[in-house]
């Protein structure tokens, strides 16, 4: 019944240098590893959220986690809220609401030194009962590695633990602990599977538990060796925004599923890219994603075009009355000829149609046919801007000089026209 202690004292010796916060909800899971830290002498603080959920039981179950840490001289930290208020206000689901709430205030004590920790009271069985939910949502492998006892300044000291060897060592130690009634009521997926499904196949399978951890086991060494091959592409990415369409078909369905999460994208665009990849150039996909807009199939790579280096603006014109032409010309300014000019100029995206004459050319051109021949990659082809006046197009920005108002050594009055 001490395996408990003894695995803790082993397996997390490191936690005696380090500032240990446990969540503690008053159950027997956190409140026996509260215990357990504060019995090792690590340096421990209790964190207890009160979602303000169940009346009374909500106010007994924080006044039980504040009197327990009173009585063993442990730091209490309180997070209170009402849920419900909140959730008519705002929406959203009550669980997933619950765990942002949560983890948000978490996150306030992990931030404060990355050598502290946070230390969750989840077991075995809670593992179990993560496999069967994810196996529902078709999680992929990642899903199907489940928890792991460290990960970013978390960990799950009881991972390896069933829940009934918690309750036999707090029974066997005098701790005390509060009851959540909610876990014996059947309206969550995760308390029917606790609660039914579990237990059925527990009498025909009686080591399920354990068949179930040598599986996540085996998920998890795959996916440390995926994370492995997609890391350098997702920092490749990250660096250039490009990924090169036969890496993409060379990567597994798993790596094609991880590198999407670490993009912050839903699996579901792994079948978008496919058809992307044998799309035409210039085709491209738009993404329901916080960092990015879209992606372009440029021929040889995908483009990813994050959120916030979209242009949404014009830039101002800046021009200047100039004596002479300069000996040297760069893409950056043209210059006009003011009397040739007809009305205003006036900056504008380039449009299906558009057409002007440039120098050394006889005729006139399509602006799309100006931005194909310099080989403007697709994603940025919605970026080129024209110069225009009332009549005609004089400048496609940074490609192309008309030859109708440019100015010549004849010129009486010359205009320098740059970008700001």
């Amino acid at each position: 019944m001490n395996n408990l202690k003894k695995n803790i004292s082993k397996r997390w010796e490191s936690l005696s240098s380090k500032k240990t916060y446990v969540a503690c909800s008053g159950g027997v899971d956190s409140i026996t590893l509260l215990s357990i830290f504060k019995e090792l002498n690590f340096d421990v603080e209790a964190l207890h959220v009160n979602y303000n959920l169940r009346g009374q039981d909500s106010i007994d179950d924080q006044n039980f986690v504040k009197n327990y840490c009173r009585d063993n001289n442990i730091p209490f930290h309180l997070k209170s809220i009402k849920l419900g208020e909140h959730l008519e206000e705002n929406g959203g689901n009550l669980q997933e609401e619950a765990r942002k709430i949560r983890y948000a205030f978490f996150e306030e004590f992990k931030k404060k030194s990355p050598q502290n920790v946070i230390a969750l009271g989840h077991h075995l069985d809670d593992q179990v009962e993560t496999f069967f939910m994810h196996i529902a949502r078709k999680s992929g492998v990642l899903g199907m590695s489940c928890m792991l006892d460290e990960n970013d300044q978390y960990i799950r000291p009881f991972l390896s633990f069933k829940k009934h060897e918690i309750i036999e060592y707090a029974n066997s130690n005098g701790i005390q602990w509060r009851e959540d009634v909610t876990n014996q009521t059947n309206k969550y997926t995760r308390n029917i599977l606790r609660n039914i499904l579990i237990p059925k196949i527990k009498e025909s399978a009686p080591n399920i538990e354990d068949s179930i951890s040598t599986l996540i086991q085996v998920f998890q060494e795959n996916q440390k060796l995926t994370e492995k091959t997609v890391t350098p592409i997702i920092d490749n990415i990250r660096l250039t925004n490009r990924l090169t369409i036969k890496q993409y078909n060379q990567l597994s369905e798993n790596e094609k599923f991880e590198i999407l999460r670490k993009l912050n994208l839903k699996h579901v665009y792994i079948k978008e890219l496919d058809k992307l990849s044998l799309s035409q150039k210039g085709k491209f996909i738009s993404v329901d994603s916080t960092t990015l807009d879209s992606i372009y199939n440029e021929g040889d790579y995908f483009h990813f075009i994050v959120s916030n280096t979209i242009k949404k603006t014009i830039p101002q014109l800046v021009i200047e009355d100039i004596d002479k032409l300069p000996e040297t010309f760069t893409s950056s300014s043209i210059y006009l000829d003011s009397e040739k000019i007809k009305g205003a100029l006036q900056l504008r995206p380039w449009k299906k149609g558009d057409r002007m004459k440039p120098i050394g050319l006889k005729g006139s051109k399509l602006i799309s046919d100006i931005i194909k021949d310099a080989k403007v990659p697709s994603h940025l082809k919605n970026e080129i801007i024209v110069l225009t006046d009332d009549e005609n197009i004089l400048w496609c920005v940074n490609l192309r000089v008309s030859s109708i108002a440019s100015a010549t050594t004849y010129s009486k009055s010359i205009l320098q026209v740059t970008l700001k």
